[in-house]
């Protein structure tokens, strides 16, 4: 039987060194952050944890969810609380609107919510649309995404046109 382990914080929060909430902060659902793990370590000497098997970390940007999910999770925190970044290691994958994301590694800084994902296939996938390469800058705030190829590749893209509805 697998335990599993969650904590939510948010920028007011106090934590414990056995991650537990010490006191309930008043709700900020635009500042709420919450990771999910098979197992979890939080140092806060560090300002760090440590989260593997079935990652997952949500939180929100403008208004909507952002999921992060990986094999293994390292996440840093400021004085404040704040997560600061965030690297996620194994089957990544970050879901956002009708957008998701798979790399083999990526690195999320919160200062200006841009996710640098790498990987032998790096692939951007929105509706039916696909955008292929091996290191991918994505703009979570702005949903502006560049991709970049290796030397001897090419990024690859895929448009579906949307269909244009029938006028009677």
């Amino acid at each position: 039987m697998r335990s599993l382990i969650s904590v939510t914080l948010t920028t007011t929060m106090a934590l414990s060194i056995n991650v537990c909430v010490c006191e309930e902060p008043a709700k900020s659902p635009a500042n709420d952050i919450q990771i999910k793990a098979d197992n979890m370590r939080y140092d806060t000497s560090h300002k760090h944890a440590d989260a593997s098997g079935n990652a997952r970390l949500s939180y929100k940007v403008k208004d909507s969810l952002v999921t992060l999910k990986s094999n293994e999770l390292h996440a840093e925190f400021d004085d404040k609380g704040n997560l600061t970044e965030a690297i996620a290691e194994g089957s990544v994958e970050i879901e956002y609107g009708e957008t998701k994301l798979y790399a083999t590694k990526c690195i999320h800084h919160f200062d200006t919510n841009v996710a640098v994902c790498t990987g032998d296939d790096v692939h951007l996938i929105q509706e039916k649309n696909e955008v292929h390469g091996r290191e991918a800058n994505l703009d979570i705030g702005t949903h502006v995404f560049t991709m970049q190829a290796s030397q001897e590749d090419q990024v690859t893209c895929v448009v579906y046109p949307k269909q244009k509805e029938d006028k009677q």
